[in-house]
């Protein structure tokens, strides 16, 4: 069938309604770097029942399980138990090729070419190779949705390649405009063209593939660990062994269930009882924590990524933020160590860039000193915001021209806590935000497009891809820049990092973030996953970045 060129109102409906994008890109391709038990020998059977985005971030549903059309972090685990990655990404940033579809990628003299060769045992799940002709798919359908995708230009994909060469089943050549950093582009880019199933794909159009995003029958072709079993709308995802899955790293489990649960009351009440096997120990919760028994701990994270309040550029009501004065301001007036302390009982690191504390492989010497020493000075701030031309009113909150320095922050349920320490320090600033709590999806509509611009600021969070350049988070027309943020200098810092060598390019982007703040970034969480005791694996289930891997997970019968 033929692209549709023109699309209806109602299906441009139906994708804004379904497309996600919070914490969004490559998460389910950061994965472990495999099983690593001590004394106990896995077992095979049993059903665990979790929940979404264990060891990630508060649960939410998943709401679709096709890659090119998902971008929000919950979806994507989820699509990562189906389909196996190109490459294979270690939580330290390295390919484990035994667990990637690709063999071998060697790089040209200049690098700008890259030919791939695959292994030969990868089958789907209905008897066919794994071949060239399941990446090509992938890529044409990436260059056919466009901005559609939400990952659209990462890694130069497809906008820096110049030749996409299939040289036979296992073996394909991809040529580049430009020379590249190779690091950069095998992290980012090949990442994003894990083969999907031409065969059973390919005559479906783009509006027939948005109408089947969360049908178990149209997920039946995999090449991962797993199959879709039932999906229920906001309810449930079951998960079965895939039989067929020719990888190395076969699951134990024998059903694996994702229960949609939202409130941290829910989920605390259903570790109690049993109900829920693992899942993240809420942080507002923690003094409960004693009335928990039966369950095993482990401590992971931050995630890749980072939480952080955002601001709408093109709405006229928020002209004050261009000014960074204002936006440096109010980075010092927050204080990290107290939000760390209150919202999250201890369990965070500070962080003030676009590139997290944790690992710190990526870290400029500003970021590590800001990390230790903090950066909370209200003092400053308010100095910053004098010389910006904000004087107190009579309540307390700066005037400038007539306008006050109001604005209001949209919050995703159960979110309160933050943000309500953070209007309190602003305030002693004398900067007023106001809170307002809306469903997530509703936050999604609101926010898709460029002529979303009737929003103040969000408090949200992002992941990041492998090698952390963000073009199309903080680029000039970026396709997820959707805060509208402009700036020539922080572009020409962003452009360096694909082609430079060595990490002075991602420094000179990290620096000139800190110093300018385009959002702020807030405190990476660590996440507390409770599991029950005879559930082994955690290590390998759960990377510190962000990777879910339940293939490794096993259920121990009889006396540990």
């Amino acid at each position: 069938m033929q692209l549709m060129t023109r699309k209806s109102p109602a299906f441009l409906r139906k994708m804004r309604r379904r497309t996600q994008w919070a914490l969004g890109i490559l998460l389910a391709c950061l994965a472990g770097v495999g099983p690593a038990w001590a004394g106990a020998h896995p077992q095979h059977g049993g059903t665990i029942v979790t929940v979404p985005g264990v060891g990630l971030g508060p649960p939410a549903a998943i709401n679709g399980f096709n890659p090119l059309l998902i971008s929000s972090a919950f979806d994507q685990q989820a699509a990562g138990l189906l389909y196996q990655p190109l490459v294979w990404i270690t939580r330290r940033f390295r390919v484990n090729w035994r667990l990637s579809i690709a063999k071998t990628i060697t790089i040209g003299p200049n690098h700008r070419s890259y030919t791939l060769i695959l292994w030969r045992h990868w089958r789907w799940s209905d008897g066919t190779p794994v071949t060239t002709a399941d990446i090509a798919y992938s890529y044409q359908m990436i260059k056919r949705l466009g901005p559609q995708f939400a990952n659209f230009g990462v890694g130069g994909i497809p906008t820096e390649v110049a030749d996409f060469e299939i040289q036979g089943p296992y073996r394909l050549r991809i040529v580049l405009k430009h020379p590249v950093n190779p690091r950069w582009f095998i992290l980012n880019g090949l990442a994003l063209l894990s083969p999907l199933p031409a065969q059973a794909w390919r005559h479906f159009t783009i509006p027939q593939l948005y109408d089947h995003l969360a049908d178990p029958r149209f997920f039946r072709v995999v090449d991962g660990p797993f199959r879709l079993v039932s999906f229920t709308s906001g309810r449930s995802a079951v998960f079965g062994p895939n039989h067929r899955f020719t990888g190395p790293d076969r699951p134990y489990l024998h059903r694996l269930v994702l229960r949609f649960l939202h409130s941290p009351e829910s989920l605390f009440f259903g570790l109690k009882t049993g109900k829920i096997q693992i899942a993240d120990l809420p942080h507002k919760l923690f003094p409960g924590r004693a009335s928990l028994t039966g369950l095993r701990t482990r401590t992971v994270g931050p995630v890749w990524g980072f939480n952080y309040l955002g601001f709408d550029y093109a709405n006229p009501a928020m002209a004050f933020i261009h000014d960074r004065r204002v936006r440096v301001a109010m980075m010092h007036a927050i204080s990290q160590r107290l939000l760390i302390r209150v919202q999250y009982y201890g369990q965070g690191l500070r962080d003030y860039g676009p590139i997290p504390p944790r690992p710190a492989t990526y870290l400029s010497a500003l970021a590590r000193h800001l990390e230790a020493h903090g950066a909370y000075d209200p003092r400053l701030a308010r100095s910053l915001l004098r010389k910006a031309g904000w004087r107190r009113g009579a309540d307390g909150i700066r005037e400038k021209h007539g306008r006050r320095l109001i604005f209001t922050l949209i919050i995703p349920p159960g979110q309160v806590r933050g943000p309500t320490l953070i209007k309190d320090m602003l305030a002693q600033v004398g900067v007023d935000m106001r809170l307002r709590e809306q469903p997530f999806n509703e936050i999604v509509a609101m926010t898709q497009g460029p002529d979303a611009t009737k929003w103040d600021a969000l408090y949200l969070a992002w992941g990041l891809s492998a090698y952390p350049s963000a073009r199309n988070i903080f680029g000039c027309g970026g396709a997820n820049n959707l805060y509208h943020y402009c700036d020539a200098q922080m572009d020409k810092r962003l452009d360096a990092i694909p082609i430079a060598t060595g990490k002075a390019a991602i420094y000179g982007y990290e620096d000139y973030f800190i110093k300018t703040e385009p959002i702020l970034v807030l405190p990476g969480q660590r996440h507390v996953i409770e599991a029950r005791q005879d559930i082994h694996g955690l290590r390998a289930a759960y990377s510190s970045i962000g990777g879910f891997n339940p293939q490794y997970l096993w259920i121990s019968r009889g006396p540990q």
